[in-house]
């Protein structure tokens, strides 16, 4: 009797500990990962355009950023074509529509965010010398796409990582401030 029930001590005791070696080393529980928004930061800087069609061409590119950040191959696929669908007519945006279509019509979350580096360097273009009051915050990953790196633009000095996503959320800088 006092075997069986050192036994399943010994063995409680095991369980609870290879549990807290797995969450020391940060791997979130499948089903805590799944409802939480990782693209939240503490902090979030508002800004406001000279041109007011680049607001929402900014507002969407946060969302399909944030929807990279949560390694969601879906909603970045739904939030590319949304933006894909901006300004159909305005040629100054053709560019970064263009870029949008082939990430929504993607499958895999390693694409898309190749691609994201593309429509990075499409908005910020178009961004950058339109901003009147705000920041604008343009980060960067060195480790990104194997040492070649990646920038992406965001409303918060705070790093989170659409290259990575929970594999590095943290990594990377701001290297810019557009105002």
């Amino acid at each position: 009797m006092r075997i069986c029930f050192s036994v399943i001590v010994v063995s409680c005791l095991l369980i609870f500990s290879c549990k807290k070696k797995e969450d020391q080393r940060g791997v979130p529980p499948i089903e805590a990962a799944a409802d939480k928004d990782l693209n939240r930061t503490k902090t979030k800087t508002a800004v406001v355009f000279n041109t007011p069609q680049n607001k929402a061409l900014y507002e969407h590119y946060l969302l399909l950023k944030a929807a990279l950040v949560n390694t969601n191959a879906k909603q970045t696929k739904k939030e590319a074509d949304k933006f894909s669908k901006l300004f159909v007519t305005d040629s100054l945006y053709a560019r970064a529509r263009q870029v949008a279509i082939l990430i929504a019509a993607e499958n895999d979350i390693k694409k898309q965010r190749e691609f994201f580096v593309g429509l990075t360097d499409e908005v910020t273009s178009i961004l950058k010398d339109d901003v009147k009051s705000g920041k604008l915050y343009q980060q960067f990953c060195p480790m990104a796409f194997e040492g070649k790196g990646g920038y992406w633009l965001s409303d918060s000095d705070q790093v989170r990582n659409p290259y990575f996503g929970d594999q590095m959320l943290k990594c990377g800088e701001v290297v810019k401030v557009l105002q």
